[in-house]
């Protein structure tokens, strides 16, 4: 692991901020009064870039859901715009909506509303917009189980012009009770839903996952989604796995790499996938020998599997991953890394062929549940967008543009 000083940090940011002719972080302002946290990022096919957020109020119990869009030329995001709110929702620092675009102006969201009085008994409920988030439809639910159990950790893509999730899908701890032949666990499922709000296809992935951690989808240029998941096994191995969609089935998993962590409980640290025209990379958080590491592998041809792992050279990573391609053989991924007694959040550019390449550090970064799971997107060639939740003073989603130049 890499022992990076305090020292060095303050170097960094000197030089950082000293930039006067063309600054290598910028804030990107927010113009909303009320508290936000549990941000999301996405950029459409045609290079509009939303951001989600959930405004939660104390006193009334009620949350609502926000999306805004981007505003690059004045460095800023254009008025938030409600989708909608309810005092019912399972609002969660690590599952959390996000929106996602079709070719035709439509957008779709997903958020979850509980559905029982347990805990973890809560739906998915997706909300679309044929007209850019101007008019919402009505909520349908996502998956076709009424059961009163976690569903949940969805993960969106365009796929066909219209949308393709995976999710965790807890139904079959409570089928369980009442069929013998089935066992309670948590299972990887996926569904296909257009505009319209029909569902096109319903398909189990994994019968047996993680309970908690994030599943993430990527889809190549030739038109075949991947998930990502963290998969576990009779022996309480938790490492990750893939599964790719190709003639109307979804593959069977397979692990990235055999990183063999065993815990007896979810780490709530999922992976995260992104693919660049046929090529893909896939970054995660495990644990060897006691030690918390980060790790990346790429692939050129997914149907042919990962390439062995790049081991990032964090200094004692937290994990809470993203990524984004920037080439077929490049990626930027952001993480969370203690130095010292603190956390930051990072962002660093790895390569396939040459390894580790330098790094920045964002922002000093709260290392409880409350920062959530900062997210990134490249939202042209040169330039890339950050998010999470600031808890300097209350909650509050903070955005940062990232001037890729830094990494040549």
């Amino acid at each position: 692991m890499n022992n990076f000083s305090t020292s060095c940090f303050l170097g960094l940011f000197v030089l950082i901020s000293g930039c006067s002719k063309d600054l290598v972080l910028q804030p990107v302002a927010l113009n909303s009064n009320v508290q936000s946290s549990e941000p999301n990022l996405y950029t459409s096919d045609n290079g509009k870039t939303y951001l989600s957020f959930i405004s939660s109020e104390v006193d009334t119990e009620e949350s609502k859901l926000y999306f805004s869009t981007l505003d690059l030329a004045n460095l800023k995001w254009n008025k938030p715009s409600l989708i909608n709110s309810s005092t019912d929702w399972f609002v969660n620092w690590a599952d959390f909506p996000r929106i996602t675009s079709n070719n035709n102006n439509g957008i779709s969201v997903h958020y979850l509303q509980k559905s029982g009085e347990g805990t973890y008994s809560y739906d998915i409920k997706v909300m679309n917009s044929k007209d850019g988030g101007a008019n919402w439809d009505k909520p349908l639910k996502l998956h076709n189980d009424s059961t009163k159990t976690e569903h949940g950790f969805v993960s969106t893509i365009n796929y066909n012009n219209n949308f393709l999730s995976t999710y965790l899908d807890g139904r079959q701890n409570e089928l369980a009770k009442h069929d013998k032949s089935l066992s309670p666990q948590m299972t990887l499922r996926s569904t296909s839903y257009n505009i319209d709000g029909e569902i096109l296809l319903d398909k189990l992935i994994d019968n047996k996952v993680c309970d908690c951690c994030q599943t993430d989808l990527g889809i190549t240029q030739n038109n075949i989604p991947i998930t990502v998941y963290r998969d576990r096994s009779q022996n309480e191995t938790r490492d990750i796995y893939y599964s790719f969609f190709k003639d109307a089935k979804w593959s069977t998993p397979l692990s990235i790499n055999d990183d063999n962590w065993i815990i007896s409980g979810c780490p709530v640290n999922g992976p995260a996938i992104s693919t660049f025209r046929n090529s893909s990379s896939v970054v995660w958080y495990t644990e060897e020998k006691g030690e918390s590491v980060l790790k990346i592998a790429f692939s050129e041809n997914i149907t042919n599997g990962f390439n062995d792992p790049i081991i990032i050279n964090a200094n004692d990573p937290i994990g809470r991953v993203d990524i984004e391609m920037i080439n077929e053989t490049s990626s930027l991924i952001s993480y969370m890394d203690y130095i010292g007694d603190k956390a930051y959040l990072k962002v660093q550019k790895v390569n396939s062929l040459t390894g580790n390449n330098k790094f920045i550090i964002i922002e000093e970064i709260s290392n409880t549940r409350a920062s959530g799971f900062p997210k990134i997107n490249i939202i042209d060639d040169s330039k890339t967008i950050i998010t999470w939740t600031d808890t300097t003073n209350g909650h509050n989603v903070k955005t940062i543009l990232l001037n890729n130049s830094y990494f040549d």
